[in-house]
C-alpha cells in the first residue's frame, strides 16, 4: 500500500465530516442554497491560497532559479487565479444571494458582503473551518507523497481543472434548483454532488484523470533500422 492510499480514509472521513456539518446546517438550521454554495466557493478560495505554497515547494527543490521562477508564477497564479475566484463570488451573491445579503454592486463589495455573512453565524464558520481542515490534510499529504517530484510550472495550472468543474455544476445544479423551488433536496443534492467530488479526489487512481497526461514522445520517433529501410 503506498502513501497515498494509506491518507485516503483520512481524506473521505473529512470530506464526509464536512459534508455532515453544512447538511446538519441545512436540514436543522435552515441555511440556504446561498449558504450551501458560498461555503463552496469559500473552498476555492483555500485551495488557491494553499496551492500557492505547492508552487514555491515545488520551486525550492530547483535551486535559486527555481525560487526566483516560482515567485514569478505564483504572482501570476495569484493574480489570475484570484480574479477567477473573485469573479466567480460575484456571481453567487448575483444569482443567489440578492434576498438574503441584498443588491451589492462592484467586485469586491459582493464578495465581502457574502464572507461577512458567511461567518456572522458560528456554524457557518465551523463548516468554514471544516473545510479548512480537509484541505490542508490535502496538502500535508501532497507534501508528503508528491512534493519531492513537484513541478511549479504544473503546480500552477493544478486546482483549474477540479475547481472548474465543479463549481460549473454546482452553479447550473444551484440555478435548476432555484428553478424548481425545492431549496432544501436542492442543498442536499449539492452536498451530496460535493461529497462525490471529494472522495474521487481522495482516490489516487481516479484523482490521476484530472492531470493532462503527457504524450510520451518516444512513441514518434524513428529507429535508425527503420530509416535505413525507408526508399
Amino acid at each position: 500500500m503506498d502513501d497515498a492510499e494509506k491518507w485516503r480514509p483520512i481524506d473521505v472521513a473529512l470530506a464526509v465530516a464536512a459534508a455532515a456539518i453544512v447538511a446538519y446546517g441545512v436540514l436543522v438550521l435552515g441555511w440556504s442554497v446561498f449558504v450551501v454554495i458560498a461555503l463552496f466557493w469559500f473552498e476555492n478560495v483555500v485551495i488557491g491560497v494553499l496551492n500557492v505554497f505547492k508552487i514555491f515547494i515545488g520551486g525550492a527543490r530547483l535551486g535559486l532559479l527555481g525560487v526566483i521562477g516560482a515567485l514569478a508564477l505564483a504572482a501570476f497564479f495569484s493574480f489570475h487565479y484570484g480574479l477567477f475566484t473573485l469573479v466567480h463570488g460575484v456571481f453567487v451573491v448575483a444569482l443567489f444571494g440578492r434576498n438574503e445579503i441584498g443588491p451589492v454592486s462592484g467586485l469586491l463589495a459582493p464578495v465581502a458582503r457574502m464572507l461577512g455573512y458567511l461567518f456572522a453565524e458560528r456554524d457557518a464558520g465551523l463548516a468554514a473551518g471544516a473545510i479548512v481542515v480537509l484541505q490542508a490534510a490535502s496538502f500535508v499529504r501532497w507534501c508528503g507523497v508528491a512534493s519531492a517530484t513537484a513541478n511549479p510550472f504544473s503546480e500552477m495550472f493544478a486546482p483549474y481543472g477540479r475547481v472548474v468543474i465543479l463549481h460549473a455544476t454546482v452553479l447550473i445544479g444551484g440555478l435548476l434548483v432555484s428553478t424548481l423551488g425545492a431549496p432544501v433536496f436542492g442543498a442536499l443534492l449539492l452536498i451530496g454532488l460535493k461529497l462525490w467530488f471529494d472522495i474521487v479526489a481522495a482516490r489516487p487512481a481516479l484523482a490521476g484523470r484530472w492531470r493532462m497526461q503527457g504524450i510520451r514522445m518516444d512513441r514518434f520517433k524513428m529507429a535508425p533500422d527503420d530509416d535505413a529501410r525507408r526508399p
